[in-house]
């Protein structure tokens, strides 16, 4: 029996290869990015800023960007 884990698992953006994702789409603003996706903009800076994201962000990149591997936009850490 493996004992159990006393942290959480989150998931956080690679804020890097999204934005360079996105350069070639021309957005100048967060606010742009974020209606783009559906998204709250207020969310969006803070999960560019390394805050987790939620299972409806993930949801909404991969639908966005289907083609794009998820290992290359998200990354998986136990804190």
């Amino acid at each position: 029996m493996h004992a159990a884990r006393e942290v959480d698992p989150k998931i956080r953006l690679n804020a890097a290869a999204f934005t360079d994702l996105l350069k070639p789409l021309g957005f100048e603003h967060t606010a742009d990015i974020a209606r783009h996706l559906g998204v709250d903009p207020g969310n969006l800076s803070r999960i560019l800023r390394g805050q987790a994201v939620s299972a409806e962000f993930i949801a909404r990149v991969r639908l966005a960007y289907p083609k794009v591997a998820y290992e290359r936009l998200f990354r998986e850490e136990w804190s």
